[in-house]
């Protein structure tokens, strides 16, 4: 059997693509160790040349780790829409599944129409494009891309306190970053990120939750994961946020909402494979969501897998359960 590993391609050496790599390497083993030969190729050049590259390995299925299409993430369901067109079983999200989330502006435009919990928010530079908001007020608010990924452009800066300085921040965001920007209404409390895997049911199974916890977080810096609490080992945000799987029992009530959230959101849109769901807990212990991961990172460092761990599961049973269904049982005969 045969599986083609489709990735982004590091476009640098930032320590986040590097990351695509080592997820890229750890997971080309667990599939050799079931038997399953691994051919890497990076989704960097043109979807013409993808296909052909695809069309000489034959893949029984393809392995999708694609995060970025020419230098945005905005693109990423394109590599889905590929597969689909093609006919080759993929792991994963479907293309309209990506396609809907990879816009963070849409997701919270869908969550509002369906009724679920997301801060309000505002973007391009004008009044009349705050859609999420029952009242224009000064913030604080939280300025973030619309298509990327993995804190990219975010630092303490990204926290403002009047709409004026949200719109700045936004402009400014563009010019340098490119891509769409907006803000968001910050919610300074407790933040949980919840993984999802997928059972032979079509329901997800809620991995343990983690709590990321900001322990002698910097005074001067607003509690945010940014890029450098994320990817800089050697700053002081980075040693500030630990994550936590530990929970007093006053928090199972709160716990068991962001549950049943979780698996609404799965619902909603149509998510399949892995997926991460990111909230915020304000200050009356209601639970707002920030954003929603089609593709989370599964190295063995990173909180899905972490998190898997947790509900004693390997990082081969995780991969194992990630995989087409035809190809799963073709899997499991060769474990009789």
């Amino acid at each position: 059997m045969k599986a083609a590993l489709v990735y982004s391609g590091a476009a640098d050496d930032s320590t986040d693509n590097q990351d695509t790599l080592v997820q890229l390497e750890e997971i080309s083993l667990i599939l050799e160790s079931l038997n399953i030969e691994t051919y890497e190729v990076a989704f960097n050049g043109s979807v013409g040349e993808i296909e052909q590259e695809l069309l000489r390995i034959k893949p029984d299925f393809v392995f999708n780790l694609v995060e970025t299409l020419n230098g945005t993430d905005s693109l990423i369901y394109l590599a889905a829409a590929l597969y689909e067109m093609m006919k080759i079983p993929y792991t994963g999200c479907s293309a309209i599944s990506l396609a809907m989330l990879a816009s963070k502006i849409q997701q919270k435009q869908m969550l509002r129409q369906a009724g679920l919990p997301t801060p309000d928010y505002f973007y391009d530079q004008t009044e009349t494009d705050f859609f999420g908001a029952t009242v224009f007020s000064d913030g604080p608010w939280i300025v973030k891309s619309d298509s990327e990924h993995a804190s990219v452009g975010m630092n303490s800066d990204s926290v403002v306190q009047t709409v004026a300085e949200a719109k700045q921040k936004i402009k400014q965001s563009k010019k340098t970053f490119g891509g769409e920007w907006f803000a968001e209404r910050f919610i300074d409390g407790r933040e949980f990120n919840l993984s999802l895997l997928p059972t032979k049911s079509g329901k997800p199974r809620v991995l343990p939750p983690a709590e990321i916890c900001f322990v002698n977080f910097p005074k001067d810096k607003p509690k945010i994961v940014d890029y450098a609490a994320k990817w800089d080992v050697n700053s002081e945000v980075y040693q500030a946020t630990q994550r936590s799987f530990e929970f007093a029992p006053d928090d199972k009530n709160l716990l068991l909402k962001l549950e049943k959230i979780c698996h609404q959101c799965w619902q909603l849109f149509g998510l399949k494979g892995a997926a991460r769901i990111d909230f915020r807990i304000d200050d009356n212990g209601n639970p707002w969501i920030l954003e929603i991961n089609a593709n989370p990172c599964l190295s063995s460092d990173a909180g899905f897998m972490v998190a898997a761990t947790k509900a004693e599961l390997t990082p081969q049973a995780v991969i194992k359960k990630l995989l087409p269904g035809t190809i799963l049982t073709r899997v499991l005969s060769q474990d009789v």
